[in-house]
């Protein structure tokens, strides 16, 4: 790890000046030597390297050829960290001739073999200077006069670097930095000398319009993807060079207004518009093509860049989005310090009003992950005091930061006292610092308890016995994450005198583990069957846990079978029955709800809503055009156009919306879902359920004593809505919730067919028909509103600038405007014809029919 600070010197005469200079504020530097340095940069000819994150610098000496990687893109105001490795040779030679080593390794890692080329020569003249204080060599500066020629254009800059020597330390450095901007003035360099080539040379480069070179490198690769990515990619590289929106959009075959809106995206998030997943699959070299952070370099002049940076506070939604925190392990460790604040209350000082805060440290506690993986709870605390949660007070944020920075490393009582003593929490008073140790604690209790990164160990039983709390924890890693979350209860022993055990009582699955903190793990599905089953295959002896995992794990497999003509896109129906597994998966977690252990099920649950979400937008788009289609093609062929501008603003809506649908499917968070999902419906221990209260009376649970149960109480509640639907008027949101009621009847009879009567089958037609009618007066309500709006703004659904917007012009689409009065009839008729099909409901027949239902159990 290379540790440096960066300055630009503006002239000769501060050159010279520091050259002369004998100290600088308490350092003593030495007699200067002079050194004639030639660099040449080395990449392919698609430059991998640089797409990799990394540079690769070849400097010949006399006696030795020095071959130098490192790593991109690692500066907080003037100080650098960043990864360099490196290689002696004798004489020059190709990387796979080198002797076997890291520098060796990674090389061919991110080449791929492919021959180095040369990128550009780099010439300096060096004044070397050894920094010491009380007899110590703390650093090493550098004043370089740099040379550089891009065909017949040249440049020359000077440049001051103080890289950090082993006796040094990084507040020897920070104390030199601050003392160098404070007295001399000078302004901190963020860039190294590859990056200020790179972007000397790209400005008589073609393109460099958008994208800076290792973008443009990163997006190269990516562009040789054949799906929605690669597209993106090419897009943005036609960008690059300057073509119009319109040219691109033909290139590529997409809208232009996917075109602009690819580019806002960009502009504003970078890189991170592709996932991680992608991203990774692309480049050799994952931790080091992380996106960049939101990078200013294209806009804030080199003398605004701070050291300390300003103080800019952000949104939690922001910050987890703008630093690549992984939501998964953040929502799962927040989810677990929540548990053990409640577990714990009575022995931690912290008050109710506390609870959200211990969320909000959770969810951030590694937000410095992508930024430095080895050191990143300081990096974190330097993000968090730069850019502290919009939505906490100053207090707050101090104690968020400071959770975050003691989360990591092993915890005494002199490092807990050294760490809270430092000047940027000065201002947190003694009690305040006393929430934020037992924040930390919880929070790296919490850590601990997914080690695995795998989501899927959960807190048991609680035992508390002679001033011992012992926690059980379960899951197919709980005997990895349990003694993490062991090794982590440090703080809180040094907190409080209560002792905390962790105890594993599932047996540790034999998949590999992870090596690392920052590795997840990974559990292979069962290969799915070449045809699906037909019946989940209930039994009437069931319990309603054992039905409730058959029946989870039917419509898993109907998900996953699903997926790949979902991601292909070619079969709307593909779409149609994954959302419908999803949409039974949530439904069966409110039939069997009573009969879960919720506590290891609640993330599932989190997960199947945001991917029912996701499936539910492009779904609702392509019902919308199904029924558009079935009304152009009544109109005679003269008038087949009249909805071409609706059209077209609905394509490019869809066209967003399944490109959102691809990105979450090809997230970190989806894949861990399905992983964490597999994982549990093979653990018996979640599968199980008490059957007998403490007091020794017993519970319903097998299917043939419950089931009645559910569906009376599924009828019950479909019949409420009488007395409000046959009323005059009815309100249509009183028949949209008849509508949900209905679904959930017809999903429970659906559940349950294989133990109930066959005329269970009768049954489920009836409610269908009822859901068919409301379903088409709600597509009818739903289809109004879109088109009213697109008649008030142009756009689908309601504009978002509407309340800025004084007037607008109005919208000529008479097409539009007849479509939109065909539906207000249709939703007339649908209305007034609703009686017809609840007629069925008020008699005695539907009563009758629910009785013979069950009559077989």
């Amino acid at each position: 790890m290379e540790i440096e600070a960066k300055f630009i010197l503006p002239d000769v005469v501060t050159f010279q000046r520091m050259q002369a200079a004998n100290h600088i504020n308490d350092f003593t530097l030495s007699a200067h030597q002079i050194q004639q340095v030639h660099d040449t940069y080395l990449d392919t000819e698609e430059r991998l390297i640089l797409a990799g994150g990394y540079s690769c610098r070849c400097r010949e000496t006399e006696s030795e050829v020095l071959i130098t990687v490192k790593e991109l893109g690692k500066a907080t105001g003037a100080i650098h960290r960043r990864k360099e490795l490196e290689i002696s040779l004798p004489a020059y030679a190709p990387p796979s001739e080198w002797p076997n080593c890291p520098t060796r390794n990674l090389i061919l890692q991110l080449t791929a073999e492919a021959p180095l080329l040369p990128l550009f020569d780099l010439q300096q003249t060096r004044v070397y200077r050894r920094m010491t204080q009380e007899g110590l060599l703390v650093a090493q500066l550098s004043l370089d006069n740099v040379h550089i020629a891009s065909g017949n254009r040249k440049q020359r800059y000077f440049e001051l670097e103080i890289e950090l020597a082993s006796q040094g330390t990084q507040d020897n450095l920070t104390e030199i930095a601050s003392y160098l901007q404070e007295k001399w003035g000078l302004a901190p360099e963020p860039r190294s000398k590859f990056e200020r080539a790179m972007a000397f040379i790209s400005e008589n480069a073609p393109g460099g319009n958008l994208l800076t070179a290792q973008e443009h490198a990163i997006c190269v690769q990516l562009a040789k993807r054949d799906d929605l990515y690669g597209r993106r990619a090419r897009g943005l590289l036609m960008l690059d060079t300057g073509a119009t929106q319109d040219e691109i959009a033909k290139n590529i075959t997409r809208t232009p207004r996917t075109i602009r809106r690819w580019q806002a995206a960009f502009q504003q998030k970078r890189l991170s518009v592709f996932p991680i997943r992608i991203l990774r699959e692309t480049i050799s070299t994952p931790a080091a093509i992380l996106p960049e952070m939101p990078n200013d370099q294209h806009s804030q002049p080199e003398s605004e860049i701070p050291l300390p940076p300003q103080i800019e506070a952000q949104s939690l939604k922001t910050l987890l989005e703008r630093y690549l925190v992984d939501i998964s392990h953040a929502r799962a460790v927040a989810d677990h310090a929540l548990a053990l604040f409640d577990h714990l209350n009575a022995y931690h000082n912290l008050t109710p009003e506390r609870r959200p805060l211990v969320e909000t440290a959770a969810l951030l506690h590694n937000i410095g992950l992508v930024s430095d993986p080895e050191k990143h709870h300081t990096v974190g605390r330097d993000i968090l005091l730069a850019n502290p949660p919009e939505e906490l007070n100053a207090e707050e944020r101090l104690i968020v930061a400071l959770t975050t920075y003691l989360h990591r490393k092993q915890m005494t009582y002199k490092k807990v006292d050294k760490k809270t003593s430092k000047p940027a929490f000065s201002d947190l008073s003694k009690k305040a610092r006393g929430e934020a140790l037992t924040l930390a604690a919880l929070v790296r209790l919490a850590d601990g308890l997914d080690y695995s990164q795998s989501q899927s160990s959960m807190l048991g039983q609680v035992i508390e016995k002679d001033g011992l709390l012992d926690f059980k924890v379960v899951g197919p890693y709980a005997d990895t994450d349990a003694a993490q979350a062991q090794k982590k209860s440090d703080l809180w022993h040094l907190l409080f005198k209560t002792n905390l055990k962790f105890s594993p009582i599932q047996p540790a699955s034999e998949l590999p583990l992870p090596a690392g903190e920052e590795q997840t793990a990974k559990v292979e599905h069962e290969p799915l069957p070449e045809e699906l089953p037909t019946h989940p295959g209930l039994s009437a002896d069931d319990t309603m846990a054992e039905a409730a995992r058959k029946i989870f794990e039917y419509h898993f497999q109907h998900m996953l079978y699903h997926e790949p003509g979902t991601r292909e896109g070619k079969d709307i129906d593909e779409l149609h029955n994954m959302r419908v597994a999803t949409r039974r998966m949530r439904a069966a977690f409110r039939v069997f709800g009573d009969h879960l252990n919720m506590e290891y099920l609640k993330s599932i649950l989190k997960d199947l809503r945001r991917t029912g979400r996701k499936l539910g937008t492009v779904r609702d788009l392509d019902v919308f055009w199904e029924k558009t289609q079935r009304y152009l093609n009544t109109l005679p062929t003269e008038q087949q156009n009249d909805l071409a501008p609706l059209q077209e603003v609905w394509a490019g809506e869809r066209e967003e919306a399944r490109e959102e649908l691809l990105a979450y499917l090809d997230g970190d968070g989806y894949a861990q879902f399905k992983e964490r999902f597999a994982k549990i419906l093979q653990t018996d221990e979640v599968w199980s359920h008490t059957t007998i209260t403490s007091k020794g009376k017993a519970i319903p649970h097998y299917l043939r004593h419950v089931v009645p149960i559910i569906i009376y109480k599924c009828m019950a509640n479909v019949l409420a809505y009488d007395e409000w639907v046959t009323k005059p008027n009815t309100p249509l949101k009183q028949l949209h919730q008849l509508r949900i009621e209905g679904k959930q009847l017809r999903y429970a009879l659906e559940f349950f067919e294989e133990v109930l009567s066959p005329q269970a089958g009768d049954m489920i037609q009836q409610m269908k028909k009822l859901q068919d009618h409301l379903g088409d007066m709600q597509d009818a309500v739903v289809a109004s509103e879109l088109l009213r709006d697109f008649l008030t703004w142009g756009t689908w659904g309601r504009a978002k600038d509407q309340k800025k917007t004084k007037s607008q012009e109005p919208i000529l689409a008479p097409g539009v405007a007849t479509y939109l009065a065909d539906r207000q009839v249709s939703l007339y008729q649908q209305l007034r014809t609703f009686f017809e099909v609840w007629a069925y409901f008020q008699s005695v027949k539907f009563k009758q029919l629910g009785a013979a239902v069950i009559e077989t159990l």
